[in-house]
């Protein structure tokens, strides 16, 4: 039998040298009780010791940010979630859905319906940034009509934060700011590179072939346009710790500064749609949402310029769990160990094992092929009696990234990843008429490509 670490200090020193990560800082926090560790450096080659205050970029975390700020406005009475997003964007183009039928709350839950956007084009550092890339999207395919299923969605959380943008009257690096950090006392999350270059940062990098070879990211961050969604915004530990807690209140900063209604706090963290993500898995108001033993749990994570970051937050146990890591895919593995570890050995929340179903290479094959959407291409092949997903993302700037995801099958065409950094995401297969049309992975629906 393994020996558990014997603290969250050894947890993460070990985890980070077993994969290779350069540096890492995580926070546990259950009923005010609190543990931060921080191991490594800010960059392979020439960086500082990582602590609390090392800013990494937290990738699509930030959509948590996005949705609370459109939130704040929620209660202003300056939006609602069920109108649709043209009263508030006249001049907006969408792709063939009408504007008219997709609505706020649509943008925020990922059923939008438009193919997700996961190629992010430079359209400047100006203040115009983010209306010129909302402008992109009426280039982007219809996937489903508005609120009839769900695909992970960038694009949506860009057309997020220009409504954020118009309707405060400010860029929406400023909005979110007066809206949403400023309130919460968040000094050390910041969207301007020039004054995250003024502070400790964390470079990002990504694994080459044999463990422990990484190299860093260029450039450090993603264009302004896609702010919004993840792009550009950086965080320190201490922070998201802050982040976390709040989620844990009812709308008050520590100060007690009103910043939401504990009713739209709380709606955040509630079903907002009946359709699931992913298998497990449905959408609150910018939130994950699953249950682990009966226990709802918030989530996000996110990937961006070779930095991960992940957020896990359980109400009913007064608890939040902070990874920020420096190091794509592996920092991914890293931060699910230390969830794990404290799920399983601080709150006794294990999750159910499914049954595996072991089929033969002729049935394995109705699942195998070409699978492809914008940025995303997934090669499935059965390899030893399992499939495994070969996963290629471009993301616009650099070279294609090839991934490999061995998964098993489950009852109803789902399946999990069982080996690693997506180890455990669970994902599906999607029918018509009995064929295998399209795959849900990550989030994302990829339609079949080779007929």
């Amino acid at each position: 039998m393994t020996a558990q670490p014997a603290s969250l200090a050894d947890l993460v020193a070990l985890a980070a040298d077993d994969l290779g990560v350069p540096g890492v800082a995580a926070g546990v926090e259950i009923d005010g009780d609190q543990t931060i560790a921080a191991y490594g450096v800010t960059g392979s080659d020439h960086g500082r010791p990582i602590d609390a205050a090392t800013l990494f970029q937290i990738g699509s975390t930030a959509k948590t940010f996005t949705a609370t700020a459109v939130m704040v406005l929620v209660d202003r009475d300056l939006v609602r979630l069920d109108r649709p997003v043209h009263d508030y964007l006249p001049d907006l183009r969408l792709p063939s859905a009408p504007a008219a039928a997709v609505t706020v709350g649509q943008l925020l839950n990922h059923t939008a319906g438009w193919d997700g956007g996961d190629v992010w084009v430079d359209t400047g550092d100006g203040d115009d940034a983010l209306a010129r890339t909302a402008d992109r999207l009426a280039g982007l395919p219809q996937q489903f009509a508005p609120g009839t299923g769900t695909t992970y969605d960038n694009a949506a959380f860009v057309l997020a934060g220009r409504l954020v943008e118009v309707v405060a009257g400010q860029t929406f690096e400023q909005a979110l700011a007066t809206l949403v950090l400023e309130p919460l006392g968040l000094r050390q999350t910041l969207t301007s590179l020039n004054e995250i270059m003024t502070r400790p940062f964390a470079l990002g990098h990504r694994a080459l072939g044999a463990p422990r070879t990484v190299s860093v990211c260029q450039p450090w961050s993603d264009p302004r346009g896609y702010v919004p969604a993840g792009a550009r915004l950086a965080s320190s530990l201490g922070d998201q710790v802050t982040w976390a807690r709040f989620q844990l209140g009812d709308g008050r900063a520590a100060d007690g500064t009103r910043v939401l209604s504990a009713r739209a706090l709380h709606a955040m963290h509630a079903p907002s749609t009946d359709l699931e993500l992913m298998p497990g898995v449905r959408m609150g108001i910018g939130w994950m949402l699953r249950d682990v033993a009966g226990v709802r749990l918030l989530e996000h994570r996110g990937d961006v310029a070779g930095q991960h970051s992940a957020l896990v937050v359980v109400p009913e146990r007064a608890c939040s769990i902070v990874v920020l890591t420096n190091c794509t895919p592996a920092g991914r593995e890293l931060s699910e160990r230390v969830v794990q570890h404290v799920l399983v050995n601080r709150l006794g929340l294990a999750e159910q094992v499914p049954d595996v179903l072991h089929l033969d290479e002729a049935q394995l094959a109705a699942y195998t092929g070409t699978y492809r959407t914008v940025g995303l291409q997934l090669r499935v092949v059965a390899d030893g009696g399992r499939l495994v997903i070969h996963g290629t993302l471009a993301d616009g700037d650099g070279p294609a990234e090839t991934l490999a995801f061995p998964i098993d099958l489950l009852a109803g065409d789902r399946y999990v990843v069982v080996d690693g950094p997506f180890v455990g995401v669970p994902g599906e297969f999607v029918r018509d008429g009995g064929t295998i049309v399209a795959v849900k992975h990550v989030g994302r629906l990829v339609p079949r490509a080779d007929g």
